[in-house]
């Protein structure tokens, strides 16, 4: 009788664990930056004129391949958008989807930093259940003409 409880007992921790690991979990994602309704060249950098972006997030082709129950585009809930001169932080903003960024660039100036950290980002399984990536992502772009 003993036995079996113990057995029982060790099938749930293992279900409640296997269950949990479920909940946070991590992927591998590229961002594309659409900046007044143009993908941006992660490598190019964003024009100071820019008012408003959109930011989206694609599984890698190789986390689509580990994992196929999971849906091909990252759910970004929120970010922070910093604008950074050398070490010296200008001002930062909320970013809580498509968004205008025109205030943060008021200040902005040619070789100044974008810094887009990614803060709240979910997974969709193809049963429309969401799950949170346990790790944060930042791009840094340069402010050009």
């Amino acid at each position: 009788m003993r036995s079996s409880f113990l057995f029982f007992l060790l099938v749930m921790v293992t279900v409640i664990a296997v269950s949990g690991s479920c909940l946070a979990q991590t992927a591998n994602y590229d961002v594309t930056i659409i900046a007044d309704g143009k993908a941006l060249d992660l490598s190019q950098g964003i024009p100071a004129s820019t008012k408003t972006i959109e930011l989206t997030g694609q599984r890698t082709q190789k986390d689509l391949q580990q994992d196929s129950q999971l849906k091909p585009d990252v759910l970004i809930q929120k970010a922070t958008l910093t604008l950074a001169r050398d070490t010296k932080k200008i001002c930062a903003i909320n970013w809580p989807g498509k968004a205008s960024i025109a205030n943060l660039f008021k200040e902005a100036k040619v070789g100044d930093r974008l810094m887009i950290q990614f803060e709240d980002v979910e997974l969709q399984t193809k049963q429309g259940q969401t799950q949170k990536i346990d790790d944060s992502k930042l791009v840094q772009l340069t402010i050009k003409e």
